[in-house]
């Protein structure tokens, strides 16, 4: 079968949400939770928590384009390490500034 080199991911995988009791669907796939990688990474990071998988992939890049990326993807500081709600909360708090301040440069 022919697969797509961009799969959406979970950000914090659905089924270690449902290992820390999150079994509300609707709760796990909010957009706030989604980004998109490269499918063989979405298959590695498997249901990993994100303090377990990201070190993994922060190294590909320097620490300025890793500040570029988290505020364009609107990923808030040690997001890894919030408790879900929080990061949720956080990061639609900036995808909305992401948004604005996209709006203000037309």
């Amino acid at each position: 079968a022919n697969k797509s080199s961009l799969e959406r991911h979970h950000l914090f995988p659905k089924h270690y949400l449902e290992k820390l009791g999150i079994d509300q669907e609707k709760l796990r796939n909010q957009v706030a939770n989604y980004a998109y990688v490269e499918w063989n990474d979405n298959i590695d990071i498997s249901d990993k928590s994100p303090q377990e998988y990201l070190p993994s992939y922060s190294h590909r890049y320097p620490l300025e384009e890793i500040e570029k990326m988290y505020y364009w993807h609107a990923l808030p500081k040690n997001w890894e390490t919030l408790e879900y709600k929080e990061f949720l909360q956080n990061r639609r708090q900036l995808m909305a500034k992401v948004i604005r301040d996209a709006f203000e440069k037309l």
